[in-house]
């Protein structure tokens, strides 16, 4: 296959994008920020060329944020002239370490002038995914629409009417549509993205405001640290200064343990190569040598964590005073039984300094401690069994965990893991091992990285799209659905989806198991997809709406951030477009459901902030407005759990689960005697040893890209002068045998789908697997669409989307 060689930036350039990229060095060369730095030397400009400040440009420069799934929430400067938006820019906060912006960021006015903006409502014209459309009113649309929508209601019930969105707009005024679905009794398809997280994490360690983790800079205070799953360069650099800064100016190790050499990796104090989907078994290794080493740290297991609690061997419940007649059952003085030295039992709150050890019986009643439990799951996990399994040396599992009780330790997991399908469990194990090191509660110690995601205080909105007088309705979980769709039952639900409404989600850019969408998507009767620009799945529906860019109205933000943003409207919005908030009230009034919305957006905002939290520290909607950013964490380095406190059900760290809290039931079945401990068993379908592997012998995983946040920015051309198509990294040695030479197009395929892409060689990818840089689009593909390769398996106590869960074969592609 011939390669096109015309060069930007020395960079290739791909077929696709060469006519976009000769517009996009103009667009470059009149915004500024981004190429600047490219000019061979150093002149001394004319008065006149010299850089303008923003009065002198006649600029107007507002409050701006963007609201997109990396999880910063970052606020800039959004520099308009004549009613256009120029540029964006850094935007000074009060806490120099929150002062940001990234390079997605910087591009942001050329998504909100991109070519292919959606501009009007339109209806198909052909087949679904034929690309005809014929332009029609707004009228028009939200009429043919919710005219369906009470049409299948009338026929079907509430409930065959679907919603389905995920991160694309992260806000009050995006989330409106969800308060609609409420009351319209319909069906939400939750994407479920990150749920092994989301799941795991609240369970071992609790959950607060930054989530069950300490402040950023609370790993200025870390002696060791292993980042783990995580490549925060790419996909959260808004935390990676911390790292960094950590490293180079407080003395951190950085320990890096992952399946590719990544960037963060070649940053590192110490590189850890792993198998991919055996990060458990490594966990559960590095706790056999904490045991046999002497390392564990019982002082902190007996007063922190539930390693002193009985389990009953009958049904695998902690023993209570209920059980001993000495409390009723269900009230707060039902307190958990524990042992003391001298073989007493009594509360917890009674005995301070309970035994973590033994079997016993009491009243008739066999218990053993919790953490015995855990001792007899990690016996079995030698550091020999799991080197064999993960492929890391024994001697180096050893010293992983000599540097976990070399204090202050601390672990960053990242959501790498969460994409295998014994995710959750393998964050389990992890929690587990930083317990049994005594690693949490103290500065420098815990869960950094994703895990201390910030959120301001008062900080409320999700309560507003599930209100009390809705009617009762279904959740379904996506990979969950398409799992039922045999049977056609979710539970003891129906699956009868005629209609479904997406928003602030590119489903077949963003989902696994697009084949087995495909054929769900047949028999609905009405796809509505409303977004900012085109992409994989407007190109699929039957009415497109245009909606609004983020600087296109007014809005506020505080995910992940001390701070509550404001972003003011800095331009009108373009061609017919609509915010996300706008369009719900067009849907709320046709439904005639008016009286159940806000009908401002600014009552809307006022409910946010109507708790009791943000009445303490004088949160309001107009103080937001005014003062532009309100910093609502005014503690520093605060230190999860340094207080004793754990907010889990136990009020202790949990390394076993005593209830296991399904994230949703689908029918399944669960062995809860395996899901209480931390446990590792190969992935689904992606491991070496699956018969399968025979037939597809490479394990297919994805890599966050710093151009792109999931598929926003894909098509940006700044981004695709640098990458100008799709492409699949792998080891030269599963090259070798297939004669693929570095810069051909491969097709990697499997029984589900066929992608056909460029090559590169990368000596820093483990042979036997590939790893596809994420968030291009099925049109930027030579053939087919990587998305397309995706399993869709689920497990028991979570059903998530588990991309890494596949097998591939790669072949040379026909030239």
């Amino acid at each position: 296959m011939q390669k096109n060689e015309v060069t930007v930036l020395n960079k290739p350039l791909g077929r696709r994008s060469f006519l976009k990229g000769s517009a996009a060095v103009a667009v470059a060369a009149g915004a500024g920020a981004f190429v600047a730095g490219c000019s061979p030397k150093t002149e001394e400009k004319p008065a006149d060329l010299a850089p303008k400040t923003p009065e002198e440009a006649g600029e107007i420069v507002t409050p701006g944020v963007c609201r997109g799934g990396c999880g910063a929430g970052c606020q800039m400067n959004v520099h308009v002239r004549d009613g256009k938006i120029v540029k964006t820019s850094r935007r000074e906060q009060s806490n120099p370490d929150t002062t940001r912006v990234c390079n997605r960021g910087l591009a942001h006015s050329l998504r909100v002038y991109a070519e292919d903006r959606l501009k009007y409502p339109m209806k198909r014209a052909g087949e679904r995914g034929e690309g005809k459309w014929e332009q029609i009113s707004w009228d028009e649309a939200v009429t043919t629409i919710t005219d369906k929508w009470k049409e299948v209601a009338e026929k079907y019930g509430p409930g065959a009417n679907g919603f389905l969105k995920s991160s694309g707009n992260i806000s009050p005024d995006a989330h409106n549509c969800l308060m609609l679905r409420a009351y319209m009794g319909a069906t939400l398809i939750d994407p479920a993205c990150d749920r092994a997280l989301y799941v795991a994490g609240p369970a071992a360690a609790g959950y607060s405001n930054r989530f069950c983790g300490s402040a950023l800079e609370d790993v200025f205070n870390t002696k060791n640290l292993l980042i783990w799953g995580y490549n925060p360069t790419e996909s959260t650099s808004h935390m990676t200064h911390y790292l960094l800064r950590a490293q180079q100016e407080h003395g951190t190790k950085l320990i890096v343990i992952d399946t590719t050499f990544t960037i963060i990796a070649s940053k590192a104090d110490m590189f850890v190569p792993i198998h991919p989907g055996t990060d458990g078994a490594l966990a559960l290794g590095m706790m056999n040598v904490l045991v046999s080493d002497g390392l564990t740290d019982e002082a902190f297991l007996a007063a922190n964590t539930v390693a002193p609690l009985l389990v009953k061997e009958v049904d695998g419940t902690y023993l209570r005073l209920s059980d001993l007649s000495k409390a009723a059952a269900g009230t707060t003085e039902d307190l958990f039984v524990v042992c003391a030295a001298d073989g007493s039992f009594g509360s917890v709150a009674e005995i301070t300094s309970p035994a973590i050890h033994g079997k016993f019986t009491v009243e008739g009643t066999p218990v053993t401690t919790s953490y015995d439990l855990l001792l007899e799951r990690v016996a079995e996990w030698t550091p020999e069994k799991a080197s064999e399994i993960c492929k890391v040396p024994v001697e180096t599992i050893k010293e992983l965990a000599h540097i976990m009780v070399d204090s202050p330790a601390a672990v960053a997991p990242g959501l790498g893991l969460d994409h295998y399908t014994n995710g959750t469990a393998t964050y389990a194990a992890i929690f587990a091992m930083t317990m049994m090191a005594g690693q949490l509660g103290k500065p420098g110690t815990g869960f950094k990285g994703a895990f201390a995601a910030e959120s301001a205080l008062g900080w409320m909105p999700y309560g507003l799209v599930t209100p009390a007088d809705a009617p009762k309705s279904n959740t379904f979980y996506a990979p969950a659905m398409l799992n039922c769709m045999d049977s056609g039952k979710y539970g003891d639900a129906d699956i009868n989806i005629k209609t479904l409404y997406i928003w602030n989600h590119n489903l077949f850019g963003g989902q696994v198991g697009n084949v087995k969408w495909r054929e769900f998507l047949k028999d609905v009767e009405l796809i509505v997809v409303a977004d900012v620009v085109s992409n994989s799945t407007t190109d699929y529906a039957d009415i497109v709406l245009p909606a609004c860019h983020y600087f296109e109205c007014e809005s506020a933000s505080g995910e992940s951030t001390k701070y509550v943003f404001y972003n003011q409207k800095a331009a009108e919005p373009l061609y017919e477009s609509k915010s996300d908030y706008d369009i719900s009230c067009l849907f709320f009034e046709k439904m005639g459901l008016q009286d159940k919305n806000y009908d401002t957006l600014d009552k809307l905002f006022e409910a946010v902030f109507d708790n009791d939290v943000a009445r303490a520290i004088d949160l309001t909607w107009d103080r937001v407005k005014k003062e532009g950013a309100v910093l609502t964490w005014p503690q520093e380095n605060y230190v999860y759990g340094e207080d004793g406190v754990w907010v889990t059900p136990t009020g202790r760290l949990q390394f076993y689960q005593e209830a296991i809290p399904l994230d949703t039931n689908y029918g399944q079945t669960v062995d809860f005697v395996k899901e209480r401990l931390p446990y590792w068993e190969p992935p689904i379908e992606g491991w070496r040893d699956n018969e399968l592997a025979a037939k597809f012998p490479l394990v297919f995983t994805s890599e966050r890209s710093k151009f792109k946040v999931h598929t926003q920015f894909t098509h940006v051309p700044w981004f695709l002068e640098l990458e100008a198509e799709p492409y699949v990294m792998v080891n030269p040695a599963d090259c070798e045998p297939r004669g693929i030479v570095d810069g051909d197009y491969v097709r990697v395929f499997n029984d589900r789908g066929t992608a056909t892409l460029l090559v590169r060689f990368n000596d820093g990818i483990r042979p036997g697997m590939v790893v596809i840089d994420r968030g291009w689009e099925q049109d930027q593909h030579v053939a087919g669409f990587y998305s397309d390769l995706l399993s869709y398996n689920v497990t028991p106590v979570v059903a998530n989307s588990y991309y890494f869960d596949t097998l591939v074969q790669m072949e040379k592609a026909n030239s």
